[in-house]
């Protein structure tokens, strides 16, 4: 893991493809997530504690995350875990972003777990939706 300056993370590699960026943009934490991305246990906390501590410095509860979709099959528990790790940051709006995004079970399954802990998440294939469904639903 490397830190800049900046409110940036970065998970090695340090390229985009496989990798993933966490920062501040205007009224949101922003994460990009590279082509390829596998993220162990160990790497979802080092990122929701990231989140959480950009969270905080803003005085935001809005997550935009974007790329393309993990691939791999995933099973269940592994989405029940990543649907509690959510809780870290309460009162969470989370919006993902992926491209050619279809629902399914996983999807769905990952939104309830959170909502289960207070937590809103929502899937779309357009940033212009999922942005105005952050703006619209959560106070700054």
């Amino acid at each position: 893991m490397r830190r800049d300056k900046g409110n940036s993370v970065w998970l090695l590699p340090l390229v985009l493809d496989g990798g993933l960026v966490v920062d501040f943009r205007d009224d949101h934490v922003h994460v990009q997530l590279g082509d390829g991305l596998k993220v162990t246990s160990e790497q979802r906390n080092v990122v929701w504690g990231r989140i959480a501590e950009i969270c905080e410095k803003n005085g935001t509860r809005r997550v935009l995350v974007e790329g393309r979709a993990p691939e791999g099959v995933f099973d269940t528990s592994v989405v029940i875990d990543a649907g509690l790790k959510t809780a870290t940051v309460p009162r969470l709006w989370m919006a993902f972003c992926f491209e050619a995004f279809v629902p399914d079970e996983l999807s769905e399954l990952y939104e309830t777990v959170a909502a289960s802990k207070g937590i809103r998440v929502r899937h779309f294939s357009s940033r212009e939706s999922a942005l105005q469904w952050l703006r619209n639903n959560v106070p700054s």
